[in-house]
């Protein structure tokens, strides 16, 4: 099966591409390379792989077309190109739109005129369900817990699209969803957690594990939004990747697949308690100081694995003290 990848070049798409080729599969990137650190993911790409990414922004029709038209038979697009923080969004909303909505129309209308057998795997996120404030939160000494919802949250949440980010994430899960429904079209889209791992280039309101790691192993004072006790599941991007793959294979026509996708239960932590492991296992000590909550941030988001699971057989495999030990060393080293 021949892939493409748009945002080949990010952080969930290097890891994407790099074990799709090891798999022996052929694949094509696209990337606009307009994200900070994506120019290093595309030099690490030429000179392990050999590819280079094809400069195209998704929001723009014509030159995605013209680039998948030549592209030859398209069996899968990882549909990962998109604008991927809520603060961004926030001060641009405008194009916060055109790339998460805009762009994942226009893939969806591509396929849909052209290869409908070609299968759109997109990534939503699990800010599409809001800030969560109606759910039962309690609040324990180093996390909020949500008792109701033990086994994580799974895809019976109600949707509620907040902040510009929320909205265009919300509406390309449901143009994922509904071109299945509409058109037989073979698509899911994926309601990650947190995803972390090797090429990631994170900043504070993005990329948080990886961001907190390197600001601590480099000795600097940490200005948290909220107390700390928020909580997340974290899934590794190569177990991400896995998934990928065996979506492409398990996906019908006419099946909506709207996911939730994270690390589940096994794999969460809060703030808090990162810097307790960082301490404990890594030998060193966080400075931080509290301040006010991000809007709309919730409070807890730990995914349900059992619909993806079910579906695909799949489920996360690299443990949190392997995937933090990873991401310490390389902090280190960096």
């Amino acid at each position: 099966m021949n892939w493409v990848v748009t945002g080949g070049a990010g952080f969930v798409g290097t890891n994407l591409v790099a074990s799709l080729i090891e798999a022996g599969k052929e694949v094509l990137v696209i990337d606009d390379l307009s994200r900070e650190g994506t120019e290093h993911n595309a030099a690490f790409l030429k000179e392990r792989f050999d590819i280079e990414p094809a400069l195209i922004d998704v929001s723009d029709e014509d030159a995605l077309n013209a680039f998948l038209d030549a592209s030859g038979e398209i069996g899968a697009i990882a549909h990962l190109a998109g604008q991927v923080s809520l603060l961004e969004s926030i001060r641009q909303p405008r194009r916060d739109f055109e790339v998460n909505a805009v762009g994942t129309l226009n893939v969806l209308e591509w396929v849909r005129s052209r290869s409908v057998g070609t299968t759109v795997i997109g990534m939503s996120s699990n800010k599409v369900y809001g800030d969560l404030a109606a759910v039962k939160t309690e609040e324990q000494d180093t996390r909020y817990a949500t008792p109701d919802w033990p086994n994580g949250f799974d895809e019976s949440l109600p949707l509620e699209f907040h902040g510009p980010y929320g909205c265009s994430k919300g509406v390309a899960d449901q143009y994922l969803g509904d071109y299945a429904r509409t058109y037989g079209m073979k698509t899911a889209s994926l309601r990650q957690s947190s995803v972390y791992g090797p090429h990631q280039h994170p900043r504070s309101d993005q990329g948080w594990v990886a961001h907190l790691v390197g600001e601590a192993v480099r000795g600097r004072q940490i200005q948290l939004n909220g107390i700390g006790k928020q909580v997340r599941d974290l899934l590794h991007a190569r177990d991400l990747a896995r998934l990928f793959v065996l979506l492409a294979e398990k996906i019908e026509p006419y099946s909506v697949n709207q996911v939730n996708v994270g690390g589940g239960p096994e794999n969460a932590l809060s703030i808090l308690e990162l810097f307790e492991w960082l301490a404990s296992s890594g030998g060193v000590e966080v400075d931080y100081l509290t301040g006010d909550e991000r809007p709309s941030d919730q409070k807890v988001f730990v995914s349900d694995n059992r619909k993806v699971a079910g579906l695909t057989g799949w489920s996360p495999e690299i443990s949190l003290d392997e995937g933090l030990l990873e991401l310490l060393e390389a902090a280190r080293g960096a």
